[in-house]
């Protein structure tokens, strides 16, 4: 019983240590960090569910005309949070390598779109920020996208 009881406490520390491995830097996760003191939502065209991402990638600046709301994620003022947990490091040399022009985009928003319309109006009046980043710079920077 103790024995069974010490393999069930070992898996649960490695599971809680590969859920918080996003926080490692050296792990090869790309992070956003929102300098500023106000809430931002970003979006990106991602790889894996979506087949045509790379048309939503610099130099384009469109936006799909559907999205799924809930892949639009928040920064809270002045913190840093992990872009992507499905990729690491030497995907992104595979990923950089189908940008038309090698920078992966990133899609600022101050308000989280709740509904096709709301999605809508921001593809219309072009309300968001976008940042352009090549791999090179992320490496740089240490895998993290500074906003502003």
């Amino acid at each position: 019983m103790k024995i069974l009881i010490k393999h069930i406490l070992f898996l649960i520390l490695v599971i809680v240590s590969m859920a918080s491995s996003c926080k490692d830097k050296d792990m090869g996760w790309l992070f956003i960090r929102n300098n500023s003191d106000q809430i931002t939502y970003y979006w990106y065209a991602h790889w894996i569910y979506d087949k045509n991402y790379i048309n939503y990638h610099y130099p384009d600046t469109i936006l799909p005309s559907k999205e799924r709301i809930y892949s639009i994620w928040p920064v809270y003022p002045n913190d840093v949070v992990c872009i992507d947990r499905t990729s690491k490091h030497n995907n992104w040399v595979k990923i950089f390598s189908k940008l038309p022009e090698g920078k992966f985009s990133v899609y600022f928003f101050n308000e989280h779109p709740k509904t096709q319309e709301e999605w809508d109006l921001i593809r219309e009046n072009y309300n968001l920020r976008r940042i352009d980043v090549t791999y090179q710079e992320l490496v740089d920077n240490d895998w993290i996208i500074d906003y502003p």
